[in-house]
C-alpha cells in the first residue's frame, strides 16, 4: 500500500469525525477537523464544502460565504445561496442556484431526502425554495410566488414555501385540497434514507438475508415512525425461536448494539396502546411480528418486511397529509384575513396539535385582527403556559395586553421575555409597548429602534415605531417609520392605515382616502378601517358613502361599539333621530357605563322636543362623568332655548371624546397596530377641554376595543 493510499485513507475516517461533531453540534470541533482536511487538498470539493458548513452553523456567513465563492459542485452552490439569502445578496444567490436547477430536474426530484448527510447534493424542491426566498428578498413578488408553488407541487411537506407564499398574499395560486393529497409512491422511495435522520423515537426490524442454507442477518431497517403513532391492529406476541448463534445474530447499528426505547431489560415485554404490534426483546434481538399478517400470508421472506414497512409509511404518510392540509388551511384563511374561517379550521385538528403554542397563538391572531381582544389574551396565556419558551407572535400579544390596559400583566410578559431572550425583537416591542402606555414616548421609541437594530426586517418594530413618532408629534418621522416596514411587507396593511393617520393629520384627505382602500384591499373584512375610511368620507362632505361603510362595518362586526357609535352619530347628523336612538340602545348593552353614549342620545332627544329624556340622558352623563360638567351644563342651559343644540361651540368637546377620541381609540380597536398611540396626540392638542379619568378611560377603551 502505498504512502498516498495510507493518507487518503486516514482523512476518510477524519471525514466522519467532522461530520459526527456536525452531528453532535460541537461545531468548534467540527470546524478544526475540517481546516486539517482542507488543507490536506484544497481542490477537494467535498472538503470545502464541509469546511464551509461547519463556518456556516457557526453563524460565520461571510467565511463560508469566501470560501465557497469559486466552488462549482451543485452542494456547494446551494450553500453559497444559503449565505447569500443571509447576506442581502439575493441577485448573486439566484444567478448561482439557477446554473444548477437543470442538473437537478434530470435527477430524481420527487426525493426530498438523501442517502447521506453531507455527500449528496440538494433536492430540487430545496432548490426551488431558495429560489423563492431570494427573489422575495429581492422583491420580485410575483416570481417569487412560482418558484414556492412549483416546490410545494413537488412536495408538499415544505411548509416553509406554503407560509411564505401565504404572507405574500399568493395563497389562491394554489389548491390546498389538490396539493396535500397523497400522490402514489412520490414519497415512498425516502423511506430508508428518511429513518437515517429520524434516529430517535423509532421502530427496528432486522430482516433476514438469505446465502445459501445458512442465514444472516442484514443491517437493521427502521421505520420511521415513533412507536405512538402504530396504528395497525395486531395479534399477541408470538416469538420466534432462539438459534444457537443468537450472539451472532445480534442487531447492531454501526458499532453499537441496538437500543430500543422503552425496551430496559432483555425479557421485558412492552406493549403500545391497544392496537400495536408487540416488541419483545430476546438476548438484546428485537422482533416485531404482526401476526395475523403471517397468518394470512405466505412467508416470504425477501418481501414480507418490505411490504409491512410500505404499508405502515403510506397511511404515516397519508395521516400527516392529511394534518397537514388542515393546518395550510387554517393558515391561509388567516393570512386572507378571514378571521372565523380560520378559526374554524384550527378547531378541527386534532387535540395534540390543537393545544400546541403555534396553533394557540395563530387563533389569538385571528381573534386579535377581528378587534376581539379578550379572547385574544386567553389564546395567548394558553400558548404561553405550553411553550413558555415561544417567542413567536409575542409582540402581538404585548399590544392585545396594551388594547386591554392590563398594565401589570403586560410589564411581567416583557419581564419575562428580557429574560429570557434578551437578543430578540419581540421582547423589546414588549417593553416598548409598557413605556407607551405610561405615555413614555421616547423610552418607548427607543425599544422599538433596538428591535429594529436586532432584526432590521422586523417589521412590525418600524410600524410601533411610527405611531410612538406620531404620539410625540414628529409627523415626518413617522412617516419614513411607516415606509420602512412596507418596504419590509408591503402587505402590512397597518403601515398602510399608520400612513392614512399621517395624511388626516396633514389634511390630505384624498391621500389619506387612497391609503385606507389600500388597506382594506389587503384588509377587506376589518372594521375600523371601514369606520376610518367613512370618517374620510364625512369630511369630505360624502355622508351617504360615509354611511354605507358604516353599515358594512356593523355586518362584518356586529358587536364592534365604534361602528356602531359611528354609524348612530350619521344618522343623527342627517335627522334620521330613530334609527339613530335604535343603535344607540344596542350600544348601551354593551358598554352600560359609557357616558359619551347618553350624551349622544341627550342630544338626539333635545333635537326631537323630548325635553324630559334629553335632561335624563345629560344627568345620566354627569354621574358617570364628572369630568364632563362643563359641557353637560352648558347643555343643559341651552335645553331652556328653542335653538338646535351648536355642533361647534358647546359640543366641540363632545364630538373631541366621540369623534376624535374615537379615532384614537380606532387606534385601540385597530387590529394590527396601535391607532390609540395617536390618542396621547388628541390629548396634547385638546388638554383644556378634556382630561383623563381613569374610570371613563376604561370604560371608553371598552367602548372602543372590546367585543
Amino acid at each position: 500500500m502505498t504512502a498516498n493510499s495510507i493518507n487518503h485513507l486516514s482523512f476518510m475516517q477524519l471525514e466522519g469525525m467532522i461530520c459526527n461533531s456536525l452531528e453532535n453540534h460541537l461545531y468548534r470541533n467540527a470546524t478544526f477537523l475540517a481546516e486539517r482536511l482542507f488543507a490536506q487538498d484544497i481542490a477537494n470539493e467535498n472538503s470545502r464544502f464541509l469546511l464551509a458548513t461547519c463556518h456556516y452553523r457557526s453563524g460565520q456567513r461571510k467565511a463560508a460565504y469566501t470560501l465557497l465563492n469559486n466552488a462549482d459542485s451543485i452542494k456547494c452552490k446551494y450553500l453559497l445561496a444559503r449565505c447569500c439569502l443571509d447576506l442581502d445578496k439575493a441577485e448573486e444567490g439566484k444567478e448561482k442556484l439557477l446554473t444548477i436547477v437543470s442538473s437537478l430536474e434530470s435527477r430524481n426530484s420527487q426525493d426530498p431526502f438523501v442517502d447521506s448527510k453531507f455527500n449528496q447534493t440538494p433536492d430540487l424542491a430545496s432548490v426551488l425554495c431558495l429560489l423563492g426566498s431570494l427573489c422575495k428578498n429581492a422583491r420580485r413578488i410575483d416570481e417569487a410566488a412560482q418558484y414556492y408553488v412549483q416546490c410545494i407541487k413537488i412536495n408538499p411537506f415544505m411548509w416553509e414555501a406554503f407560509e411564505n407564499l401565504c404572507q405574500m398574499g399568493k395563497s389562491t395560486q394554489i389548491e390546498i385540497d389538490e396539493i396535500f393529497q397523497p400522490k402514489s409512491e412520490k414519497f415512498m422511495s425516502c423511506r430508508t434514507s428518511c429513518s437515517d435522520k429520524l434516529y430517535n423515537s423509532q421502530m427496528f426490524i432486522s430482516k433476514p438475508a438469505h446465502n445459501g442454507d445458512k442465514s444472516t442477518p442484514d443491517p437493521i431497517r427502521r421505520i420511521s415512525r415513533p412507536p405512538s403513532t402504530t396504528r395497525h391492529a395486531t395479534q399477541p406476541l408470538t416469538s420466534t425461536p432462539a438459534s444457537d448463534n443468537r450472539e451472532k445474530k445480534r442487531s447492531r447499528i454501526g458499532n453499537n448494539d441496538v437500543s430500543f426505547i422503552g425496551l430496559d431489560d432483555e425479557n421485558k415485554l412492552y406493549r403500545l396502546g391497544k392496537d400495536v404490534r408487540t416488541f419483545v426483546n430476546v438476548e438484546n434481538e428485537v422482533v416485531l411480528l404482526n401476526t395475523e399478517a403471517l397468518q394470512k400470508t405466505t412467508l416470504d421472506p425477501d418481501n414480507i418486511y418490505d411490504k409491512m414497512e410500505d404499508i405502515d409509511l403510506k397511511s404515516n404518510c397519508n395521516e400527516v397529509l392529511e394534518l397537514l392540509q388542515k393546518i395550510a388551511k387554517g393558515y391561509a384563511y388567516l393570512n386572507q384575513y378571514d378571521c372565523l374561517k380560520a378559526i374554524e379550521a384550527f378547531s378541527e385538528l386534532p387535540r395534540p396539535q390543537y393545544f400546541t403554542g403555534w396553533v394557540q397563538s395563530h387563533i389569538g391572531k385571528a381573534y386579535f385582527e377581528m378587534v376581539n381582544y379578550s379572547m385574544a389574551e386567553r389564546f395567548f396565556q394558553k400558548a404561553r403556559q405550553l411553550e413558555p419558551y415561544r417567542l413567536e407572535d409575542m409582540e402581538i400579544f404585548s399590544t392585545t395586553l396594551w388594547h386591554l390596559r392590563k398594565d401589570t400583566v403586560l410589564s411581567a410578559l416583557a419581564h419575562e421575555l428580557v429574560e429570557f431572550e434578551r437578543l430578540s425583537p419581540q421582547a423589546w416591542c414588549a417593553v416598548g409597548n409598557c413605556f407607551s402606555r405610561q405615555q413614555e414616548h421616547d423610552l418607548a421609541l427607543k425599544c422599538f429602534q433596538r428591535a429594529i437594530h436586532i432584526d432590521p426586517k422586523f417589521t412590525y418594530a418600524h410600524t410601533l415605531s411610527g405611531h410612538e413618532s406620531m404620539a410625540n408629534g414628529n409627523f415626518e418621522k413617522a412617516q419614513e417609520h411607516f415606509r420602512n416596514a412596507l418596504n419590509t411587507n408591503r402587505r402590512h396593511y397597518n403601515a398602510l392605515y399608520g400612513l392614512a393617520n399621517y395624511y388626516m393629520t396633514c389634511d390630505k384627505k384624498t391621500k389619506a382616502e387612497h391609503h385606507y382602500k389600500m388597506a382594506m384591499e389587503i384588509n377587506p373584512n376589518h372594521a375600523v378601517l371601514m369606520c376610518c375610511l367613512g370618517k374620510v368620507y364625512e369630511k369630505m362632505g360624502k355622508n351617504e358613502e360615509a354611511r354605507r361603510l358604516y353599515d358594512q362595518a356593523c355586518q362584518v362586526t356586529p358587536q364592534t361599539p365604534l361602528a356602531i357609535f359611528k354609524k348612530a352619530k350619521s344618522l343623527y347628523r342627517d335627522h334620521y333621530y330613530e334609527d339613530a336612538l335604535i343603535e344607540l340602545e344596542k350600544l348601551k348593552k354593551i358598554v352600560p357605563k359609557e357616558p359619551k353614549v347618553y350624551f349622544l342620545v341627550g342630544k338626539i332627544y333635545k333635537a326631537m322636543g323630548d325635553k324630559t329624556r334629553a335632561l335624563q340622558n345629560f344627568t345620566r352623563t354627569y354621574n358617570l362623568d364628572p369630568k364632563m360638567t362643563h359641557i353637560v351644563k352648558t347643555t343643559i342651559e341651552k335645553l331652556e332655548n328653542d335653538n338646535e343644540i351648536s355642533m361647534t361651540s358647546t359640543s366641540v368637546m363632545s364630538d373631541t371624546n366621540l369623534e376624535g377620541e374615537s379615532s384614537s381609540s380606532a387606534a385601540a380597536a385597530f387590529v394590527g397596530e396601535d391607532e390609540e398611540h395617536n390618542q396621547h396626540q388628541h390629548h396634547q392638542q385638546d388638554q383644556a377641554l378634556h382630561v383623563e379619568d381613569q374610570l371613563s378611560v376604561y370604560e371608553y377603551a371598552t367602548f372602543v376595543d372590546e367585543v
